[in-house]
């Protein structure tokens, strides 16, 4: 009974979205249709993503259409070149919400307009019904998170000359494109330095029939994008950007909402109202993490392209006064600060300008002075971090972890640095850290956990990397009968924390010749892991796809 009410106001919410956008124009996606390329590739053409079509369709404005090995079928996406020419261009990942597609922002969001007098390339791809995860459709899996971030960047290093420094890699969207920007940006903290979120709904396990029903639009069965809310909560936990705001330390954040009604009108949107709700959480939980961001809570606003429209322009002049500061005197425009605040916009706690004389200024504005990007050690230089996931194998910062596991669980990666990490959760890991030591030098390393320590020597291979094996607390069998007795087998041995430690070793010189090791184990330590452990190091971790 509960979860057919939870549909209908679901299906309510969503039906609202659908006459707000159909009060604008005809859904694009009714247009979409890549029949005239003739039959998807098969063979060899599917192994790889290429460009099967492309069009001028302004001075600016480009259309492709892509075949894309992750969907297995082309997709559409368009890209705005800078309105002020760079030699080497900033990006931003703009992407549209639930019902649209990769025309939208052009066609409805004036997004073309805002961008006149920017320098950012905007690329906005499509993103099928907008669940921007991974999605089981019959036996066919529409895997977005890779089509997203790993081969729209490949098509634009390919394409375009952009700059893939994080500074100049932006993500933001609407509704659910604001979900998939700040997930992604959770994902990646290392990839990317801004992420906006206009309308959208941040915390997926306070949202589950919209994201079912999204989900079921796109041909998936209910319950079978990220599981069951309860059986599976590690799964919606692991795409939910309020359950891994911890790793957005750092990002410039920027989130709004309207109020779900308009001053001349009663009526409420209940879409609007609910993301609005959704906003005020996460800008909470944002402040309890003492992470810095602006939270833009409108007093009227619907859910539509009126108010998206709006949200594009406020946040693209942020970026401009950004940028203005960063080239500028900064003692000037300090002074500047409190004329500024006055006059209706604020001064961020870095010193960095935001006005908006469309908008209040944000409610939530919070400053953290261990801020990475604007202080302190460099990560790239062995600087410390920390990183939640729920991914079996993850790349961060430089340093790759596989995990072979039972079941689904968040991970944290923790206090992260040359001197070592610790990891949580149970079974067996893999790592290969970045090149922060001495190629050719012997390292001690000593891994401390649940089952035991395990110290052994290993040297650096020519990259100053070191590859390692160990493991994690004890992984419980699958039980046999579930029920009450043993359904805690799920979560036992989650909260474990493995301790690894890396110094090194006393009188060593380093050797004459190293043995690069980036795709296995040094000799050193396969020989020592098949003595502690009984078996080869190689076999320890079977490298698994991330769990999206």
């Amino acid at each position: 009974m509960r979860r057919s009410i939870l549909f209908a106001v679901g299906a309510r919410a969503i039906r609202s979205l659908t006459a707000a956008r159909s009060n604008r124009g005809r859904f694009p996606t009714l247009d979409q249709n890549s029949s005239f390329l003739g039959p998807e590739p098969r063979g060899k053409e599917a192994r790889k993503w290429h460009i099967r079509d492309k069009r001028k369709l302004s001075n600016r404005l480009r259309e492709f259409f892509i075949y894309s090995p992750a969907l297995g079928r082309t997709v559409g996406v368009r890209v705005l070149l800078p309105g002020i020419p760079q030699e080497v261009s900033p990006v931003i990942h703009l992407y549209h919400g639930g019902g649209d597609d990769f025309r939208s922002w052009t066609d409805f969001g004036a997004a073309e307009e805002l961008t006149l007098n920017s320098p950012y390339l905007v690329v906005m791809p499509d993103a099928g019904a907008g669940t921007y995860s991974r999605v089981a459709v019959g036996s066919e899996v529409h895997d977005w998170p890779t089509f997203h971030t790993k081969e729209i960047p490949e098509f634009l290093a390919k394409n375009f000359s952009v700059d893939f420094a994080p500074d100049n890699q932006l993500l933001a969207g609407l509704s659910m494109g604001g979900y998939g920007a700040m997930k992604y940006a959770a994902w990646h903290p290392d990839r990317y330095s801004w992420a906006a979120a206009f309308s959208s709904p941040l915390d997926p396990l306070s949202a589950v029939p919209a994201f079912d029903i999204i989900a079921m639009r796109e041909g998936a069965k209910s319950m079978t994008l990220f599981g069951d809310p309860v059986a599976d909560r590690n799964e919606w936990i692991a795409n939910s950007p309020y359950g891994l705001a911890e790793n957005l330390q750092g990002l410039h954040l920027w989130l709004s909402a309207g109020s779900g009604s308009l001053e001349e009108s009663k009526d409420r949107d209940l879409l609007e109202s609910m993301v609005n709700q959704q906003g005020e959480r996460f800008s909470a939980r944002l402040n309890s993490l003492g992470i810095r961001h602006s939270w833009f809570p409108r007093t009227t606003g619907l859910h539509n392209w009126i108010s998206w429209e709006r949200e594009l322009g406020a946040w693209l002049k942020t970026l401009r006064r950004q940028r203005d500061y960063a080239s500028s005197d900064h003692r000037s425009v300090e002074r500047r600060g409190g004329d500024l605040e006055r006059r209706g916009g604020s001064l961020e706690p870095s010193g960095s300008i935001v006005e908006d004389h469309d908008a209040p200024r944000p409610e939530s504005t919070t400053v953290n002075n261990s801020d990475r990007r604007r202080g302190g050690p460099r990560v790239a230089d062995g600087g410390e971090f920390s990183y939640l996931t729920g991914h079996a194998l993850f790349d961060i910062h430089g340093w790759r972890v596989e995990i072979s596991r039972r079941r689904a669980q968040i991970v944290c990666f923790g206090s992260v640095s040359a001197a070592g990490f610790s990891l949580t959760g149970t079974g067996s890991f893999r790592v290969r850290t970045p090149g922060l030591y001495e190629p050719g030098r012997r390292y001690d390393i000593s891994v401390v956990g649940p089952t035991g320590t395990n110290d052994y020597p290993q040297r650096a291979d020519k990259k100053g990397r070191l590859t390692f094996t160990g493991r994690l607390a004890a992984a419980m069998h699958d039980p046999i009968i579930p029920g009450k007795r043993t359904q805690h087998f799920t979560t036992v041995g989650q909260a474990e924390v493995t301790t690894v430690r890396i110094a090194s070793a006393k009188n060593d010189e380093p050797a004459v010749k190293t043995t690069d090791v980036s795709d296995s184990a040094h000799v050193d330590a396969k020989s020592t892991a098949t003595s502690v452990y009984g078996y080869n190091g190689h076999n320890i971790v079977t490298a698994l796809r991330p769990s999206e």
